[in-house]
């Protein structure tokens, strides 16, 4: 059970940092990054990027039953890279719901989903 999932993390976010943060950060060691469990800004190391760089999507394909839980409205993560990892899975089940990134609001329905889940 994957919830809000990062696929092309790097792709999606490093853009939005821009080279010129992107270069402070990697010669700091460190950027703040907003944490949504913890409800505050966190040091990220740089070497959270270096290994993201070793791991692709694409060779995921072991057929491993697995439900994604993914809002609609994701600012983080969108939607959409989601929606191309799971279309090729046909082991995938992915549920959209009517939420973002933190999908706080949407609790009942992903315990639902996670119960109906572990029944098949």
């Amino acid at each position: 059970m994957l919830l809000a999932p990062a696929f092309g993390f790097l792709s999606h976010w490093l853009p939005k940092l821009g080279e010129t943060q992107l270069l402070q950060w990697e010669q700091s060691g460190y950027l703040p990054v907003y944490h949504y469990g913890e409800q505050k800004l966190l040091p990220l190391h740089y070497q959270f990027v270096l290994d993201l760089h070793q791991y692709e999507a694409t060779q995921l394909q072991k057929p491993i039953p697995t439900l994604i839980l993914h809002g609609v409205n994701d600012a983080v993560i969108p939607i959409q890279s989601t929606r191309n990892y799971a279309f090729h899975r046909p082991w995938v089940q992915l549920i959209e719901l009517e939420s973002d990134h933190n999908l706080t609001n949407v609790l009942p329905e992903i315990w639902q989903a996670i119960q109906q889940f572990c029944l098949l």
